[in-house]
């Protein structure tokens, strides 16, 4: 038998033995992970995900983002959006598709990085096979935490931006980005983890504080002075490329000026007193209070692992980011379960390193899985890497058996009147949030409209206008730029957010200021309809149309001479334009509004 021949079964086992931890999580949980996957996959949009979907759509269609239609997030949410589209995510099951495909390859890309993470030996630098198993380990545990968050939460900002960081943390703690910075694989590294490191920049301001730990491990990283700043510079070359690609897309589909003052003088003077939560009530939130707790003692022994250089210094925005998730949903102070997607994949992450770092650690110099393993000390330790695998990899399969989506729906019932019929919809039905009356609604303003009217909304539902292909009328397609009701009042739990005298003043102003520019647009070029949705988030009443007339009383005295209600569709409440009105069955010419 030819020396080959013998060494190839001593090949296999070395590399079956350096994934071992990588299959114990893996195959435990992968059925259970992947039929939650397959179900999220038809899940319908909701709110926030469908407002998305039309501030692209209309950007696409020739808006000017920021100034024809008035957003507080910022451009990278909607560029993802718009890119999707191109792709074909305007149908639903597509969306869901592109945003698993996306979410699940940063957590592939990311755990075929791990072995590096963990410091292999330039000798014993891991195989293809190692990777892959590492890889499909971290889509495991990865994507459980991110299919149990449920139809409302998956798809947003937070986990977009998510892909960025996940991505940057792991490149930059490789070793190759600790390499001599002039090498051309240390240099697309440390400019590849810079760029994805400032891109979220422009979709939350709060996942600053990632970079933030980013650059502390570049200055604290081992070697010469020189070198180290080398390394930043060109981290902060990537980073710069980062941001300008999002400032770009906004000077070239929206208005600079305008997004700069949403973003810079809009968001602290109003918007941050809207629904706002101290710390002490989000933490102690069910469920949030042993989420904060697992997250400290995540970050707490990777620190560990660091402090012992088991893990390389560069590897600290990974220790880190379980706890800077915590304080950027601290700093949102809303609470909202959606903010905490850094967290969860921080923990989970978090989990994936200590692994494979302990692991490799039961190596030590040798190059042979076999030969290294014979102690009884080592044997322990290998063992105990092999059960807490194993306990993750289980906690992936009950995550994925909670995944709150209903079945997938038979071949037979994937067309379009299946997928949208009430029955199905029903499951995604909120205490304020009903797909099918709004789809009914959409095409019922599609069939009364041309596909260039304007038709403009009072809701929290801008998915209507992205449905029925139609664009808002005037800037405003939140409720809370026209009612400042929540922002006035502050918080509802003691010692929260709250404005003073003075800050009340600036938030009334702004919401007056939104109601003249209402009006005044609505006068001068009126829209086909008008949509009221009753029961809408952030309004005073559960009555739209009264709640219009209440906050913007010039536009609703205009509105009641020139628009009559046509249609309600479960409380969204459609209003046509007279000479549109006149055509529906039943129209009485002294009907009031005539």
């Amino acid at each position: 038998m030819s020396r080959i021949a013998r060494s190839a079964p001593s090949w296999v086992a070395a590399r079956l033995g350096a994934a071992a931890p990588a299959l114990a999580v893996a195959i435990p949980a992968i059925g259970w992970v992947w039929e939650a996957t397959v179900r999220a996959s038809w899940a319908s949009l909701g709110r926030d995900q469908g407002i998305f979907q039309y501030v692209a759509w209309a950007v696409g269609e020739g808006d000017v983002a920021y100034r024809d239609v008035r957003d507080v997030n910022g451009p990278v949410i909607s560029m993802v959006h718009l890119v999707f589209q191109l792709l074909g995510g305007a149908d639903e099951h597509r969306f869901r598709v592109l945003d698993l495909v996306c979410t699940g390859l940063s957590f592939v890309i990311a755990g075929a990085l791990l072995p590096s993470i963990a410091g292999y030996e330039p000798r014993r630098r891991p195989g293809f096979l190692v990777r892959g198993a590492w890889a499909l380990a971290a889509w495991v545990a990865l994507s459980a935490q991110y299919a149990v968050y449920g139809f409302w939460d998956t798809a947003q900002r937070e986990s977009f931006l998510d892909w960025f960081v996940l991505v940057s943390i792991a490149l930059q703690a490789t070793r190759a980005a600790s390499d001599d910075p002039r090498s051309r694989l240390t240099t697309a590294t440390l400019f590849a983890s810079g760029l994805l490191s400032f891109v979220p920049w422009l979709g939350k301001p709060t996942f600053a504080i990632f970079t933030a730990s980013q650059l502390v491990a570049l200055l604290v990283e081992a070697g010469p002075l020189r070198a180290r700043g080398r390394r930043l510079v060109v981290f902060l070359a990537g980073g710069a490329v980062g941001v300008a690609i999002p400032l770009a897309f906004v000077a070239l589909r929206g208005d600079l000026g305008a997004w700069a003052r949403i973003t810079f003088v809009d968001v602290p003077a109003m918007y941050r007193f809207i629904w706002p939560r101290p710390a002490s009530t989000i933490l102690s939130m069910p469920g949030y209070a042993a989420l904060a707790r697992v997250a400290v003692v995540t970050s707490a022994g990777l620190g560990v692992l660091i402090a012992l250089r088991r893990l390389p210094r560069r590897a600290i925005p990974i220790a880190a980011m379980p706890v800077l998730g915590l304080v950027s949903v601290v700093v949102q102070a809303k609470g909202f379960p959606y903010h905490f997607h850094p967290v969860t994949l921080g923990v989970s992450f978090g989990w994936l390193v200590a692994l494979v770092t302990i692991w490799e650690g039961t190596f030590g110099s040798s190059a042979s899985f076999a030969s290294s393993g014979r102690s009884a000390a080592v044997i322990a330790r290998r063992a105990a890497v092999i059960i807490a695998a194993i306990l993750v990899g289980a906690r992936a399969a009950y995550l994925a058996w909670l995944a709150p989506y209903p079945p997938v729906p038979a071949p037979e019932a994937r067309d379009k009147a299946s997928l949208e019929s009430g029955e199905r919809l029903a499951a995604f039905d909120r205490i304020d949030y009903f797909p099918r009356a709004m789809r009914d609604a959409a095409e019922y303003v599609a069939a009364r409209t041309k596909p260039d009217d304007r038709v403009q909304s009072y809701a929290m539902d801008a998915y209507l206008l992205f449905l029925a292909g139609r664009r808002s009328a005037t800037p405003y397609i939140y409720a809370y730029d026209l009612n400042a009701d929540a922002a006035l009042h502050g918080s509802f739990d003691p010692g929260g957010l709250s404005p003073t005298d003075e800050e009340i003043g600036r938030i009334r102003a702004i919401r007056d200021a939104h109601a003249q520019d209402l009006a005044t647009r609505l006068e001068s070029a009126p829209p086909a309809a008008f949509v009221f949705v009753d029961r809408s988030p952030l309004m005073s009443s559960a009555d739209a149309v009264a709640d219009f007339a209440a906050q913007c009383p010039e536009a609703a005295v205009w509105l009641s001479s020139r628009y009559r209600q046509t249609a309600d569709f479960e409380g969204i409440r459609v209003w046509l334009r007279n000479d549109l009105a006149a055509r529906e069955p039943g129209h009485t010419p002294d009907a009031p509004g005539d």
